[in-house]
């Protein structure tokens, strides 16, 4: 058995210490092997677990319905912490701890932005392994997500939305102009925008509909599509068939295109989305209407980050809905 007589005799006598002094004969020896089988559950279960590297592949196996950007965003990362921390990789899951974790964040990830991406991807790690009772805690709790500074996005000038608008509607830029339709007057986000289909749009009660699977944040979102909206999307699609992507291939190359013509310079990702939010805002004047169309859980990120009205006159804002300024 691997222990001496006078081992186990010692043993046996703290298990018969332990149980209460009421128990005789076999009762007592009954709650002693209550005892041992309850002991050897608690210690399994506190003991078992996988190395790290197991634990990642479980987690990217459970995600796999994800949308392929962001798999390809998670399956990245993964692959860059088990091959710059091998040593952490053949860890039992169980053993690492917040100093195991802040260390290879610290030394894979140098922008805060990275390290804060890394951090959601590793907190998810633990989480897919405290319900398969790999560990017991998640270790990244314990990690302060460091400050990121944001950097200020504004909204497009009015000479710029004026050029924008007038090269879109040129023939050689004519398959653009739905998408960049839905991001300047709907808020959409490029990378939402590429995934609507025509099928996505209800003429009917004026609405677009951001399915979950399209949404960055993964909650789905209906859009009122205002007049400025609807007459532009019947005007630069006249004669077309309206069922498919609204994005044209080649989207990339043929948007660059659009706003090189338009002679903007300098292009911020989401300058559209912070311009409809802006000019929705300054013409509406209706906070919560425009953080439900926005898709956002609560308002403070369109005060702190989306609101940018200098510059955007009461007239400005007014033109900017109305179709036939621009249609």
């Amino acid at each position: 058995m691997g222990i001496t007589t006078d081992d186990a005799m010692r043993l046996s006598r703290e298990l018969l210490e332990r149980c209460p002094h009421n128990e005789k004969g076999t009762a007592r020896l009954n709650y002693c092997r209550e005892i041992i089988s309850e002991g050897s559950r608690i210690l399994r279960e506190t003991t078992h677990s996988v190395t790290f590297h197991e634990a990642v592949m479980v987690s990217l196996r459970e995600r796999g319905g994800r949308r392929p950007s962001t798999l390809h965003e998670l399956n990245y990362i993964c692959k860059r912490i088990l091959q710059g921390a091998p040593h952490m990789a053949e860890m039992q899951l169980r053993h690492i701890k917040v100093e195991h974790c802040y260390a290879v964040l610290s030394e894979l990830f140098s922008t805060p932005r990275q390290f804060n991406k890394a951090r959601l991807v590793l907190h998810s790690i633990f989480a897919c392994g405290i319900r398969h009772g790999w560990c017991s805690c998640n270790s990244v709790d314990g990690i302060v997500k460091p400050n990121l500074a944001e950097v200020e996005i504004t909204a497009l000038t009015w000479e710029h939305i004026k050029q924008l608008v007038r090269v879109a509607q040129h023939p050689r830029h004519l398959s653009c102009a739905a998408t960049m339709g839905v991001m300047l007057w709907a808020g959409v986000r490029p990378s939402e925008a590429q995934r609507l289909c025509w099928e996505d749009i209800n003429w009917e009660e004026g609405i677009l509909l951001l399915a979950a699977r399209h949404s960055k944040t993964g909650g789905a979102r209906c859009i009122t599509m205002q007049p400025v909206l609807k007459r532009w999307l019947v005007q630069v699609c006249k004669g077309k068939k309206l069922s498919g992507p609204l994005c044209p291939t080649g989207w990339d190359y043929r948007w660059r295109e659009l706003r090189r013509e338009a002679g903007i310079e300098t292009w911020q990702q989401d300058v559209l989305r912070h311009t409809f939010a802006s000019y929705h805002l300054k013409r509406f004047k209706d906070l919560s209407m425009l953080q439900l169309e926005m898709g956002h859980a609560t308002p403070e990120l369109l005060r702190t980050r989306y609101l940018n009205m200098r510059g955007i006159t009461k007239r400005q804002a007014r033109l900017f809905w109305s179709p036939k300024e621009w249609c």
